[in-house]
């Protein structure tokens, strides 16, 4: 799988998922400041299957139709969180179909996000959510 990370995630996002996945920065890409239609378009046209991203009005604003790429948006982009989301981001990525919005609901214990396992996919007409929670230790 081909991940683009957009510029407003940490740089170092890349390294976090190169041993699983195949991965490159915007920046790497000559895309910087490239406005985020423009971003899907050439991405797409240059084979990624996603967009990793904090962008949360990306579904919104953008549109996908007649794109094979798909998109995550992670909960932040603070670099200690992005790196604290990491095994739910694989989660995503591994779960991932062409063409799919994905938002990540992680919750608000920060502090339980290294732990986190994909517990449910509820599908909405402009994206799909990946909800997350924290293993069931007692079972």
């Amino acid at each position: 799988m081909r991940v683009l990370i957009d510029e407003c995630l940490p740089r170092q996002l890349k390294g976090w998922l190169a041993r699983y996945f195949d991965t490159s920065t915007v920046q790497e890409m000559g895309w910087a400041n490239v406005k985020n239609g423009k971003l899907l378009l050439a991405a797409n046209e240059n084979g990624f299957d996603v967009l990793v991203t904090a962008d949360k009005n990306m579904h919104y604003q953008q549109n996908f139709d007649g794109l094979q790429i798909s998109s995550v948006v992670i909960p932040t982009n603070l670099k200690r969180l992005v790196q604290k989301c990491i095994p739910a981001l694989r989660q995503s990525l591994e779960n991932l179909q062409p063409g799919q919005k994905v938002v990540m609901e992680l919750g608000a214990d920060i502090n339980a996000w290294e732990t986190m396992r994909l517990h449910a996919i509820e599908r909405e007409a402009h994206q799909t959510t990946h909800k997350f929670k924290p293993p069931d230790f007692g079972r």
